[in-house]
């Protein structure tokens, strides 16, 4: 018995399409600082909702660096959204970097 003689078996060499969006939205901290009393703290937070038709996604992000050398940084990342709004601040000083993102993402 051959396994082309099975009934059961289907077609794979046929194309189907397949109906559907993709919707991303990411965000990275990160943060460093060197020291004797240096102090870091990176933190992300994505949520993403369907309703219906409809895909909503907020985020925010927070990155904090104290002591020599500070860095702080935040990416976004995002994909499949019509409208995407961003709102960041950033402070530097001698000992510390401080970073905050707040994403909303229709």
């Amino acid at each position: 018995m051959l396994i082309g003689d099975l009934p059961y078996l289907e077609n794979v060499s046929d194309n189907e399409k397949i109906v559907g969006g993709t919707y991303l939205l990411g965000i990275t901290s990160s943060t460093s600082a060197e020291g004797d009393n240096a102090y870091t703290l990176a933190s992300t937070d994505v949520v993403l909702r369907n309703k219906g038709k409809k895909t909503k996604a907020n985020g925010t992000g927070i990155a904090l660096g104290i002591g020599e050398d500070a860095y702080a940084d935040i990416d976004v990342y995002h994909e499949g959204f019509n409208k995407v709004k961003t709102k960041s601040k950033y402070k530097q000083r001698n000992n510390y970097a401080f970073m905050s993102v707040k994403v909303k993402a229709r």
